[in-house]
C-alpha cells in the first residue's frame, strides 16, 4: 500500500492494514516533524511538503515492488504526507513486514533511505521569522543509498 496524503494518519489503523498471521516480524520507521536543525542553531516551526504526485507515486511503487521481491516481504506500506505540517506531526511511515525479523530490518532501512533520495518530494522549512527555506539533500543520504548498490542491482 502506498498513499500520499496531507491527512494525518492513525498508526493502529496502519499496521492492521499490514498485519496478518503470516508475518513473525514487523519494522517500522515514523518520521515526524522536530524542531532544531542539526546542521545549524536554527530553530524552526514547521515544515511545508510538496511532490510531483504522479511521478512520486510512481517512483515510491518501484521502490516498494524492489524492497517486496529483494526481501521477500509479506507486505510493505508506505505512508508520505505532504502540506504544512507543525512540529511533532507525523511526515512518513513505512512498515514492512516478513516471516524473518532481519528481512524486515533491512527493508524498511532500505525504503527510507530510497524515498529521502530517489522521490520527487521537496521539504521546505518554516522558520520562527515567517520564511520558507528549501532543504536540499545530503551527502550522507546519498553515501547511505551506495550500501544498497549491490543488493538492488
Amino acid at each position: 500500500m502506498i498513499k500520499i496524503t496531507n491527512d494525518n494518519f492513525d498508526l493502529e489503523t496502519e499496521f492492521k492494514c499490514v498485519s496478518s498471521n503470516t508475518n513473525g516480524a514487523y519494522s517500522f520507521f515514523l518520521g515526524t516533524v522536530r524542531s532544531d536543525l542539526s546542521s545549524s542553531n536554527k530553530k524552526i516551526k514547521g515544515i511545508y511538503l510538496e511532490c510531483y504526485e504522479e511521478l512520486a507515486l510512481t517512483q515510491l511503487k518501484k521502490i516498494r515492488s524492489k524492497a517486496l521481491s529483494i526481501w521477500k516481504l509479506n507486505e510493505c506500506l508506505i505512508i508520505h504526507r505532504i502540506g504544512k505540517l507543525d512540529l511533532g506531526e507525523k511526515i512518513v511511515l513505512v512498515i514492512t513486514a516478513s516471516s524473518h525479523r532481519a528481512n524486515a530490518i533491512e527493508a524498511c532501512e532500505f525504503v527510507i533511505d530510497s524515498l529521502k533520495i530517489d522521490v520527487a518530494f521537496w521539504k521546505f522549512h518554516l522558520l520562527n521569522n515567517d520564511k520558507k527555506e528549501i532543504v536540499l539533500q545530503k551527502n550522507l543520504d546519498n553515501e547511505k543509498m551506495l550500501k544498497w548498490k549491490d543488493v538492488i542491482n
